[in-house]
């Protein structure tokens, strides 16, 4: 495939306004003529002074026509550009509209001459045209080449071979660089993170109400999210994978997961009524979607208490439900190879080295996977020589558990999925060696990996006075401390410690005792 000597980029009405020119202007000129951007109506200037520019890219420099008033605002953008060209007039010279125009029109001319194939990036993302080469030879700045005396001697599309690389420019906006990882971080990301704070709160309500709650509630905040983002996006895939859901208990099949089919939730899917045989539900599965990014995050949570803190001879009283039990193990299981999965492809940039990384896990002790549908998945591919510059989505699922206490029916699928980034170097050493260095980093890490909430008064130990705990009376107050694990899966918590208990393996001494109470809310972690 040929490629063109130069791309060429015409903003404002000399391109007849064409999204594909602006997006490309706005990739080059970090966002500066996006339809939010105020700085420029603060100007005072009409727009088609302040967008009357024209680029030209070739392998080794840059041509860019632009008028006094304009180019002080892009000066800040260009001015580190390589071989940079300017075609500009001095303020005084502007002030003559016919000279302006015809140095505009000679400008233009001057930047193509040396190209015999030009690239035109016609379409933006997500809005497709074909591409039509008489359409662009319409547009104003194009017609007057052909203009006689200040002209290219003839018309635009019979000199030049024109070409259309919108497709090729859009691979270059998926690619993860400085300035998109920090519009990232600090829009996209944050966004992402306040559904999930808006998913949370639909679950900090009263045990009664926790039951009523239906998938199509519970899912209200990503499905909005989506379906609003989605009008103005670019991308299109509308796989499973990219559609956000909310599913519980036996209700979250493999072919309900894999059904794609999420718009229209059924609102008679309760938290009480999705368990087996009709029963409570014991978990959900739920996963977030960016309509307008690369975001993805699946997570499975519990209903019903799956640890039990140490109550002393109380102990024996409160036992889990088995049903819950099993399925957070196998969801500790999942998390773990998942990040074992993400970990080592950072280091590997292996396909096959992450496809065995969950192998290595703790699932198989867990559980035997042969009776069981197991699916480990990254969305963006790993050959993909592209790949490392974009974020990727790293999932397991493990779909219809079977339903060992009763030994019929299934208590339905655990998903869990990260969206990560990883970076890779060449490293050269004192001693003239060169080895690789990567690193990683979890874009959705602050989504709670783990959380449960009670569904039932009698599942939910009774709390002693307050001034009491199993090991005696306390003689002081607490102190508020956050308590964090190791264990990847549970997230620090917030509560108050009365002490701490230390006994020796040799020594038959009490040093201490700890009385940790957590602080008020019914979303606890699973696993400390």
């Amino acid at each position: 495939k040929s490629q063109p000597d130069g791309i060429l980029c015409i903003l404002g009405i000399d391109s007849r306004y064409n999204e594909g020119c602006r997006e490309l202007a706005n990739y080059l000129l970090f966002g500066l003529y996006n339809q939010n951007n105020n700085d420029f109506e603060r100007t005072g200037f009409p727009e088609e002074v302040l967008d009357d520019i024209i680029i030209l890219i070739k392998p080794d420099s840059v041509h860019l026509y632009c008028n006094p008033v304009n180019y002080n605002h892009l000066l800040p953008y260009v001015a580190h550009w390589r071989n940079l060209h300017f075609h500009c007039l001095t303020e005084n010279e502007y002030e003559d509209e016919e000279a302006a125009e015809e140095f505009k029109i000679s400008s233009f001319v001057d930047m193509v001459r040396d190209c015999s194939r030009i690239g035109i990036p016609y379409s933006c993302q997500g809005h497709l045209q074909i591409f039509d080469m008489f359409i662009v030879e319409k547009w104003p700045i194009v017609q007057a080449f052909a203009l006689e005396g200040i002209g290219g001697d003839g018309f635009f599309t019979m000199k030049y071979e024109l070409m259309d690389v919108s497709a090729d420019l859009w691979k270059t906006y998926s690619k993860m660089d400085p300035v998109s990882l920090e519009d990232l971080l600090f829009e996209d990301l944050m966004i992402f993170e306040h559904q999930w704070t808006n998913f949370f709160a639909n679950f900090d309500t009263e045990i009664p109400f926790i039951l009523e709650l239906s998938e199509s509630q519970a899912g209200e905040p990503f499905r909005s999210y989506f379906s609003h983002g989605m009008i103005s996006s670019h991308i299109t895939d509308n796989s499973p994978s990219r559609q956000p859901f909310v599913l519980f208990g036996s209700h979250s099949t493999k072919d309900n997961l894999n059904s794609g089919n999420f718009n229209f939730p059924s609102e008679g899917h309760l938290v009480r009524n999705t368990g087996p045989g009709g029963s409570t539900a014991k978990h959900m599965v739920v996963q977030c979607v960016s309509p307008k990014g690369p975001l993805a995050c699946s997570r499975t949570y519990f209903f019903g208490a799956t640890h039990i803190p140490f109550l002393g001879n109380d102990n024996e009283l409160h036992k889990p439900a088995e049903q819950v039990t099993l399925l957070s193990q196998i969801y500790s299981a999942v998390v773990e190879a998942v990040l074992a999965g993400i970990e080592c492809y950072a280091k590997t940039s292996t396909e096959s080295k992450v496809n065995e990384a969950p192998c290595n896990c703790s699932l198989s002790v867990i559980v035997d996977l042969d009776c069981l549908q197991c699916e480990i998945s990254v969305i963006t591919p790993l050959d993909n020589e592209d790949s490392l510059s974009l974020i990727k989505t790293a999932s397991m699922m493990v779909f219809d558990i079977p339903d060992l206490l009763t030994g019929r029916g299934c208590l339905g699928s655990v998903v869990f999925s990260e969206s990560f980034l990883t970076s890779h170097i060449q490293v050269k050493e004192k001693d003239g060696s060169i080895h690789p260095d990567s690193r990683h980093i979890i874009l959705t890490a602050a989504i709670p990996r783990f959380a449960s909430w009670l569904v039932s008064e009698s599942s939910q130990p009774q709390p002693q006075s307050q001034d009491k705990s199993f090991l005696g009376t306390l003689l002081t107050g607490g102190d508020g401390v956050y308590i964090c694990s190791s264990n990847p899966q549970a997230m620090p918590k917030e509560g108050e410690m009365y002490g701490f208990y230390f006994a020796s393996k040799h020594e038959r001494e009490v040093l201490g005792f700890t009385n940790f109470q957590f602080c008020p809310g019914r979303r606890i972690p699973a696993e400390l």
